[in-house]
């Protein structure tokens, strides 16, 4: 809780925030988005936590932890799913994306 609330104060968004953003966006804009962040905080580190949207961004998230997670300074990526979502997509999960069953 205490954390969360540095990191509001900082103008800098939660974990839960990212994951938000990274459902409600295309891949290209979040992108962005996060480098507009990084600029304005070059030291800034990544937990995003994301609900379950769909097989679709699950593969995204997979794709931005290969490709863009040194770049972009992203520790992690959480997908809260349940154990049939899990199931669509298991690939995804065994890549580097963490699974939170919910």
């Amino acid at each position: 809780m205490e954390n969360s609330h540095i990191e509001q104060l900082n103008n800098e968004p939660t974990p839960e925030e990212l994951g938000s953003n990274f459902n409600s966006m295309d891949f290209g804009d979040f992108l962005i988005y996060l480098r507009q962040i990084i600029k304005e905080n070059s030291s800034i580190r990544f937990t995003i936590v994301a609900d379950w949207l769909n097989v679709d961004k699950a593969r995204a998230a997979k794709a931005l932890l290969d490709g863009y997670a040194s770049r972009f300074h992203i520790d992690s990526f959480t997908i809260k799913a349940t154990s049939q979502q899990y199931q669509e997509d298991v690939n995804a999960f065994q890549s580097g994306v963490r699974w939170q069953e919910i």
